[in-house]
């Protein structure tokens, strides 16, 4: 039987056109998988530059905003 590797994760709330959104950000194998009040949205993955490799596309703001909340977390 295998054993299951506990995740990173962690939340974080952005106000994005005047409404709250709950986020929450998990590591996987150095991508992170986004939820946006619940729902997985995206993942992003960093090596010389982040990028996103999947899901819906993020704005820019969105995007910088989890960035910085993820490099805050782990640098």
């Amino acid at each position: 039987m295998a054993s299951e590797e506990e995740l990173d994760s962690f939340p974080y709330t952005e106000i994005i056109d005047g409404i709250e959104h709950n986020y929450r950000i998990t590591q996987n194998h150095g991508k992170y998988g986004i939820e946006r009040d619940g729902i997985v949205v995206a993942e992003v993955s960093h090596d010389t530059d982040w990028k996103q490799v999947s899901g819906e596309p993020l704005n820019l703001a969105v995007f910088e905003s989890i960035c910085d909340n993820i490099e805050g977390r782990y640098q």
